[in-house]
């Protein structure tokens, strides 16, 4: 009997920055291998446990960690932007949200989208940066804001999956009717820590749409249904990447369960990088896209 779990990942407010929703991996794995049903309190008790781990870095130094990612593209990328001068950023206002950064790309050519969720404490100015460099501002980028922290912390987080998806939602549609250049297909969805964890059980909603899938340090296991459920509605590819041990065990089993589901599913790891997207990780995520967007013209 195949694994499977269908859960609710409902959330407190995070502790800032780095919140995942994240179930510690170990005990995880045997469970899955095993063919065990597993219940969301299974899922919810390491979920909580390795949170408090996770989450033991300052909103300060996640923040850090960002702009060292994208101060460490610039240089390469500057050359390249001079030259293109490369479109507009500016606020999406959402009914009933807060509002999303939408980075339209310059010229009149239809271009795909690329949806992407921050980490809890997090910024969509810092997504925004992040996926702009990574694709050459040749793309569509529209970053989530989710609920501010509130009180003494800075950023933004998102309550559980399924407000996330209520607000991908919306964004998207919100985008699509400024935006008529933006494809029907061949979308990506791109999420960290957070945006990865609970992006993961609401992708096959938006597979249509968003074939492609990165997810870094991200802590939502996947299993046979979830991965078929992904395919069926049109989903192609998905990349996990970790710097961290627990996102390791759990997205090295996730790529193996993706697989056995007929998935095409790639997982890297960069050994001693942390729960971080920058750095050695950015370099990482950037020479995987040639893999997670091969033989689509819409990204050539």
């Amino acid at each position: 009997m195949p694994p499977t779990a269908d859960f609710v990942m409902a959330s407190p407010r995070p502790t800032p920055c780095c919140f995942t929703g994240a179930p510690a991996h170990e005990g995880l794995t045997q469970l899955l291998e095993r063919g065990l049903v597993l219940t969301p309190r299974d899922i919810w008790r390491p979920v909580m446990a390795l949170s408090l781990v996770v989450a033991s870095g300052s909103c300060e130094a996640h923040q850090a960690a960002r702009l060292a990612a994208v101060a460490a593209a610039a240089p390469a990328a500057s050359a390249a932007n001079a030259e293109q001068h490369t479109g507009a950023l500016r606020e999406l206002p959402l009914a009933g949200f807060e509002p999303a950064l939408l980075f339209t790309p310059a010229g009149a050519a239809p271009r795909p989208l690329l949806v992407a969720a921050h980490g809890a404490g997090g910024d969509p100015r810092w997504d925004c940066d992040y996926w702009r460099r990574l694709t050459g501002d040749r793309a569509f980028v529209l970053c989530l804001r989710g609920t501010p922290l509130g009180g003494r912390y800075a950023g933004y987080f998102y309550r559980d999956h399924h407000a996330l998806g209520r607000e991908f939602f919306a964004a998207e549609r919100a985008a699509r009717a400024a935006e008529p250049r933006i494809l029907a297909g061949s979308g990506v969805y791109a999420g960290f820590s957070q945006g990865a964890s609970m992006g993961t059980p609401i992708l096959h909603e938006h597979a249509a749409a968003f074939p492609y899938a990165v997810l870094v340090e991200g802590f939502t296991p996947w299993n046979i249904p979830l991965g078929r459920r992904f395919l069926s509605a049109g989903g192609q590819r998905v990349l996990l990447v970790c710097g961290s041990k627990q996102c390791g065990s759990v997205a090295k089993a996730s790529a193996h369960w993706l697989q056995v589901a007929g998935g095409q599913a790639r997982f890297e790891m960069v050994e001693g990088a942390g729960h971080t997207p920058a750095g050695p990780v950015m370099k990482r995520v950037e020479a995987a896209l040639p893999w997670l967007l091969a033989g689509d013209a819409n990204w050539q």
